[in-house]
């Protein structure tokens, strides 16, 4: 790489260049620069030309003296030494011509115009730094402006200027202030970002030449004083957007966080948006603001609407406010309402169709492939609700979740009357297995944590499994381990639904439970233990159930915490060395903002009452629903019918609850995991568009279509020209649909692309956003 100050040392170098035969060497080298614009550089030309001597006041580590030490230095040079270059500040060469008018103090070397060399212009003029660069003749011959702009950024920048690449100088057509202000600011966009969102910070950081330039640059360029104008009226340029503030706001809205540049917004909040019916506010944190209450409000009030109504209402909201999920607001979390818009909308979606199946097959079928998606998208909800949105989010979900969660265990219960309970099948533990049990993992957190362990290379297979009645720890955890034929009923335990020891008919407790554990050969981890990964082992994790009974609501914003340590949990034990983590639960739990609904039954008639069951005395005349226990039939659990909960004072929230006949508390997830994903293969059926969605048809097998994705993109191979937010998952019934955002792409071609869990291309087709016209 030639830098500008390698060719700048040649020229100077080469002025001594003469006709030995003709002419005698000159003794030094004279650089006039009358208006000193060479002088910021001294410091680096003196580390490149150790022969440049400097005058002014005397400082000889620097080579620099008044005239007569140069004069008295000239008669020093040894013979052999070559020439100095004489760097004369303040001084021109027009003086040189008149005696005189020379000043006094230079007198002492006027005689070196006849012994020396000049390095000026072929005209005779002193070289500016603008000279040096543009003149064709003894100069660098760039295409460097002229304006004040460009003049005043390359002066100031004249060290920097020396240090950039004589070849990357020449690319552009014209040099401009933009070109040389870059060698100093890398990045003015994002510097202009860094002073809004810490003015005072940022300047007090700036060495007062560097700002000068910034300041100067930005002036220029987009018609703002930083110092004058201060930082409102740059927030009212940025949210306007126009000119050359479009490009900044651009950079603002990809890289903005809640860690990057995250007080910008506090600026732009004080910006007030222009009246206008039908412009662009997007940019605008108190439009956004506004819409959020609005839309508050109007989910305050969704609850008491009837439920065809209530729908009809979140679909009106969600057409008017799902762009704004787009705005740069909702990356900082400001646009909290629209966003869980889409999961009530979902939930909306989701309870509106009817409770399929008639046999206990078909409904836990039905649930398993969507059904849950209800249940999965009031959890979403839940989890966005905090003390300021919390009352709106809660009373649309319960408008909408709590007639669905009633239709749904009514169905049960008469599929339940009809085919009786079943009997849960056993939870294998094979050598090299693992055993994690889960408390409280319902079917729908289940389907989370399966995809985010197939999403880190997993290979991970759900299976359903009905849990022993009723659906509450005591009774169902013994049952999914591997030592429950060792255990039995008895009226002993039964006031705490807890089995007894077949052998001593004591009721189970957490130390015999390790010492039966122990007796036939599976290792009980505690703790972050991995074990002997060839053997047998079980191991316990998480705390959403206790969580649950404590909280209430909370958990649905707990759950996602759980779910990263789980899959982490799984993590360490596959990578121990275990072939398979088998994952398994003891029950579900129904979660109702505000509370269940309530049965009466006084405790006088129960010898044990729970929230969601009961065993009510023999001499009770209660009319309840009723199954046999699971480890003794003779004794029947009483539970409040559909989704009712039993009035007592317990100090655990109303809102969590389980003990009842649910699928959501009675049919839990098996997850089978271990390293590798199964080979998949798949091909793209019909692509049928309506406006701006594709609606696709897959061909694979049944198991491999939860592990495919659908992406439209510009280009095959490249995820980054994707038309899509994200690709999206293939359904279990091998459709999938998806939206193209950005309604200026309709008409364009694309592909359709079919995508393995590793990301890699199974399928393409060509198509036309939109459909064909």
């Amino acid at each position: 790489m030639t830098t500008v100050l390698d060719a700048l040392t040649d020229r100077l170098t080469g002025a001594t260049k003469h006709n030995r035969s003709t002419e005698q060497a000159p003794v030094a080298v004279l650089w006039t620069d009358g208006d000193r614009k060479w002088e910021p550089a001294l410091t680096v030309l003196r580390a490149r030309l150790p022969n440049l001597w400097t005058l002014g006041e005397y400082d000889p580590d620097a080579k620099q003296g008044p005239a007569a030490w140069v004069k008295w230095r000239l008669g020093n040079v040894a013979a052999r030494e070559p020439a100095p270059v004489i760097y004369l500040p303040g001084v021109r060469r027009l003086q040189f011509r008149s005696l005189e008018d020379f000043p006094e103090p230079y007198k002492p070397i006027a005689e070196l115009q006849f012994r020396g060399t000049w390095w000026t212009q072929q005209n005779g003029k002193d070289w500016t730094p603008l000279a040096f660069l543009s003149s064709k003749k003894g100069g660098l011959g760039l295409p460097v402006a002229e304006d004040q702009a460009t003049v005043s950024a390359l002066e100031r920048l004249i060290v920097r200027v020396l240090d950039a690449d004589l070849a990357e100088l020449k690319k552009p057509s014209r040099l401009e202030a933009e070109q040389f202000v870059t060698l100093l600011i890398d990045d003015a966009d994002g510097d202009l970002l860094d002073w809004l969102d810490d003015p005072g910070g940022v300047r007090k950081g700036c060495p007062d030449d560097k700002w000068t330039v910034f300041r100067d640059f930005v002036r220029q360029r987009l018609d703002v004083d930083l110092d004058r104008d201060g930082a409102i009226v740059v927030g009212e340029r940025l949210t306007a957007r126009s000119g050359g503030w479009a490009k900044v706001w651009k950079r603002y809205a990809d890289a903005v966080s809640e860690t990057n540049y995250a007080r910008v917004h506090l600026v732009l909040e004080k910006v007030t948006p222009p009246l206008m019916l039908f412009g662009d506010k997007s940019a605008y944190p108190s439009h956004n603001e506004q819409q959020e209450q609005a839309l508050r409000k109007a989910l305050t009030g969704l609850g008491e609407l009837p439920e065809a109504k209530a729908r009809e209402t979140l679909r009106a909201l969600e057409a008017e406010h799902a762009p704004r999920r787009g705005w740069v607001w909702a990356k900082l979390g400001k646009a909290r309402m629209a966003t869980v818009l889409q999961h009530l909308v979902a939930l909306a979606d989701a309870t509106a169709a009817p409770i399929a199946g008639s046999t206990r097959g078909a409904l836990t079928a039905w649930y398993a492939e969507g059904g849950y998606q209800a249940d999965a998208a009031a959890l979403a909800a839940l989890a966005l609700a905090d003390h300021t949105d919390g009352a709106a989010i809660q009373a649309a979900v319960r408008g909408l979740y709590l007639p669905w969660l009633q239709r749904a265990a009514e169905r049960l219960a008469e599929v339940v009357k009809v085919e009786g309970y079943p009997t849960p099948e056993r939870v294998p533990v094979e050598d090299g297995t693992c055993l994690l049990f889960a408390d409280g993992l319902r079917w729908d957190v289940g389907a989370m944590l399966a995809g985010r362990l197939l999403a880190v290379g997993r290979r991970v297979a759900q299976e359903g499994r009905w849990v022993a009645f009723p659906p509450v720890t005591g009774t169902s955890k013994p049952d999914v381990s591997p030592i429950r034929d060792q255990l039995g009923g008895g009226r002993a335990g039964a006031d705490s639904f807890k089995p007894s020891v077949k052998a001593t008919g004591k009721v189970l407790d957490s130390a015999t439970f390790s010492k039966l554990m122990a007796n036939i050969g599976v290792q009980v981890l505690a703790g972050n233990d991995t074990g002997d990964p060839s053997g047998r082992a079980w191991t316990e994790f998480g705390d959403i159930d206790k969580y649950g009974h404590e909280h209430g609501c909370k958990t649905a914003g707990h759950v996602d915490a759980q779910l990263r340590e789980m899959e982490q949990r799984v993590a360490e034990l596959l990578d121990a060395g275990w072939k398979q983590v088998r994952v398994t639960t003891d029950h579900g739990w129904l979660l109702v903002p505000s509370g269940l609904p309530t049965t009466n039954l006084p405790s006088w008639l129960t010898d044990a009452r729970w929230q969601r069951c009961a065993l009510v005395k023999a001499t009770s005349s209660r009319d309840l629903p009723s199954l046999p226990w699971a480890w003794d039939p003779h004794v029947d659990v009483a539970f409040p019918p559909g989704v009712d909960a039993f009035s007592i004072q317990t100090g655990h929230s109303r809102e969590y609850a389980h003990g009842g006949l649910t699928l959501q508390e009675c049919y839990t997830p098996v997850l089978t995991v271990s390293l590798d994903q199964p080979a998949v293969d798949g091909k793209l059926g019909d692509l049928k568009w309506v406006s701006l969605r594709c609606k696709a048809t897959i061909r694979t097998s049944a198991s491999a279509g939860g592990l495919l994705r659908l992406d439209l993109r510009a280009k095959v191979a490249d995820a980054t020209t994707s038309l899509l937010d994200a690709p999206k998952a293939v359904g279990a019934d091998g459709t999938v649909s998806v939206l193209v955002p950005d309604d200026s792409k309709d008409g364009t071609a694309a592909f359709a692309v079919l995508l393995a869990p590793d990301g890699s291309v199974l399928d393409k087709r060509s198509t036309t956003i939109g459909g064909d016209a």
